[in-house]
């Protein structure tokens, strides 16, 4: 639903329970044939060397539309794991590196393509966009050259009333944390709000947890309904979108010529 609906890019990741990452991500390959492939893997998981076989694989076998990233508490061995694949995957996949604060922001800076701010750490993602632009700064690195992505929860209605249902029966958003603190919620238009104000905070990519509800093929639909259409309002300091005009007659009264 996700590739034929236009959005732009499908994650898996280890951390979700009794589920296997990479095979996940094989089974997205298959059905799926725009939409780019990415997983959040644990470095303890796949030695660098086995992932690298992997990838190479996956990425030759789906056109090279395979994304990796990182997510791990341990920042030295995070920085090594990365190295190390970097050299195995020379002009291979972008490779994003999760950070949960300032510590691990020099290793994002030093080997990532991507920085990944967690949903836990959104309470502070100005702070922490402001600690990555200077840190790109202190390693002379052009900041614009580093995309920043943000993990958000995500429960989108025609009503506030949908939207808390929705968030209501994913019984993830309790540990992650409720959309409508930590993430992207409510009608389309306060969920287009927030996006733009992610934007233009300097966030390039929305990594959308969406409610695991039935009725889920409308929540994408209202999603891409948020970011579809004219791209200029994300650009910081830019104006908002320009109201459509009503239809002729609109109002109920008749059209004078």
């Amino acid at each position: 639903m996700c590739d034929r609906a236009g959005v732009d890019a499908l994650w898996v990741a280890d951390r979700a329970p009794r589920l296997d990452a990479w095979t996940a991500l094989v089974l997205a390959a298959l059905d799926t044939s725009r939409a780019r492939l990415g997983a959040m893997l644990e470095p303890t998981f796949r030695p660098p060397t086995v992932l690298a076989a992997m990838a190479r694989t996956l990425d030759a076998a789906a056109g090279g539309r395979l994304e990796l990233g990182l997510a791990s508490d341990r920042v030295e061995g995070t920085e090594e794991y990365a190295r190390a694949l970097r050299d195995l995957l020379a002009g291979g996949p972008p490779l994003s590196i999760a950070i949960a604060g300032p510590r691990e922001i020099g290793v994002a800076v030093r080997l990532a393509d991507d920085v990944v701010i967690p949903a836990s750490a959104l309470g502070d993602v100005r702070g922490l966009i402001g600690a990555i632009r200077a840190g790109c700064e202190a390693a002379g690195r052009d900041p614009a050259s580093l995309g920043i992505a943000v993990d958000v929860p995500v429960s989108i209605g025609r009503t506030s009333a949908e939207a808390h249902a929705r968030a209501s029966h994913d019984p993830r958003f309790p540990d992650i944390g409720h959309p409508a603190t930590r993430g992207i919620f409510g009608t389309l238009e306060q969920c287009q709000d927030r996006a733009i104000e992610l934007a233009h905070l300097g966030v390039t990519d929305l990594r959308c947890l969406l409610p695991n509800t039935p009725d889920v093929h409308d929540a994408i639909a209202q999603l891409t309904a948020v970011v579809v259409g004219t791209v200029d309002v994300l650009t910081p300091n830019s104006p908002r979108s320009k109201a459509p005009d009503p239809p002729e007659g609109w109002g109920g009264r008749p059209v004078r010529r």
